[in-house]
C-alpha cells in the first residue's frame, strides 16, 4: 500500500502534523509493504501541488487527518479519482461526523491500525454542483446553527455547542422559501430546515435519521416546515432515538438526485 498523508495544521488544534508523522512511523514499522508519504493539504495549498504528489509516488490509498471540513477538502482535491483511489481516516476535528458514522476509533493511534488491516467498505458520495458531498447538506437552521457556533465553543464542548446554538436558532423561528425535486417528487412552500443526509449520523449524532445508510444509494431529505420550541421538547425522546422520520409535521422522502 502507497499512502499519500493529508494533513492540515491550520485547523483546530495544531496537531495534525505530528500525527502525520506518527503515523508515518506507525507504517515504516510494519514492514516494507507499506508506505507513507506527508503532504500539507489546506486552503493556502494548491491542490494540484497535492495532486501531483499522489502522481509522483504513485500512491493507491490517501489517508485524511482531521474532522469533517478537512475530510471534504481532501475528497474535493481528488474528485476526478475517488473511483480509484482508497480512503482511510484519522479523526483530528472536533465532532468527526463522517468518521463516527463509519465506526472509525475516534482516538488516532487507534486508527492507525484500522487503516493498515481493517476491512474496505465501498459507500456513497454525493456532489452538490461541483463540490463534494461526504454526509451532510443543510440549508436554515442547521446550517445557520454551524455559522453561529465558534471554533472555541466546538472545542470546549464538542456536539453540546451545536445543540445550545440550535435551540436558540429555533426560537426565532426564521423560514426559507425552497422548491425541492426529488427525483418525481417536487414540494415547495416555507422552511425552517432542510436537511439531506447519506448516514445516520449528523451533527455529532449518530442516531439523527435511523433509516439513513453510507451506502444505500439515496439520499434523504428532511423538511421541518414549522416546529415550535415545546414540539421540539417534546418529540425529542424520538429524534434522539433516530426516528425524526416519524415526527409529526417533518416531510420526509428519499431520492437519487434533488434540485433546490
Amino acid at each position: 500500500m502507497k499512502i499519500l498523508v493529508l494533513y492540515n495544521d491550520t485547523a483546530g488544534k495544531s496537531e495534525a502534523k505530528e500525527t502525520a508523522e506518527k503515523f508515518q512511523a506507525y507504517v515504516k514499522e510494519q514492514g516494507e509493504e507499506h508506505q507513507a508519504f506527508l503532504q500539507a493539504s489546506n486552503p493556502d495549498v494548491d491542490p494540484k501541488d497535492v495532486r501531483e504528489a499522489a502522481e509522483k509516488h504513485a500512491v493507491d490509498t490517501i489517508v485524511i487527518i482531521g474532522g469533517d471540513g478537512t475530510i471534504h477538502h481532501g475528497l474535493q482535491t481528488f474528485k476526478e479519482k475517488l473511483d480509484e483511489l482508497k480512503v482511510g481516516i484519522i479523526p483530528g476535528g472536533t465532532v468527526n461526523n463522517f468518521a463516527r458514522m463509519l465506526g472509525i476509533p475516534v482516538k488516532p493511534e487507534e486508527a492507525f491500525e484500522t487503516i493498515l488491516t481493517g476491512v474496505e467498505r465501498s459507500i456513497d458520495y454525493g456532489t452538490v454542483n461541483d463540490q463534494v458531498m461526504i454526509s451532510t447538506m443543510t440549508i436554515g437552521l442547521l446550517a445557520d446553527t454551524a455559522a453561529a457556533t465558534s471554533q472555541e465553543e466546538k472545542q470546549q464542548y464538542g456536539p453540546l455547542a451545536f445543540m445550545k446554538r440550535f435551540i436558540h436558532l429555533l426560537i426565532k423561528k426564521k423560514q426559507y422559501k425552497l422548491e425541492v425535486i426529488a427525483d418525481e417528487r417536487k414540494w415547495q412552500g416555507k422552511t425552517q430546515l432542510l436537511t439531506i443526509v447519506m448516514s445516520n449520523s449528523a451533527g455529532g449524532f449518530k442516531n439523527f435519521d435511523e433509516e439513513a445508510k453510507p451506502d444505500d444509494g439515496l439520499f434523504h431529505i428532511i423538511l421541518l416546515p414549522k416546529l415550535n420550541i415545546l414540539r421540539f421538547i417534546l418529540y425529542l425522546p424520538r429524534i434522539i432515538r433516530g426516528r425524526i422520520a416519524k415526527v409529526p409535521s417533518v416531510e420526509y422522502f428519499t431520492a437519487a438526485k434533488v434540485s433546490i
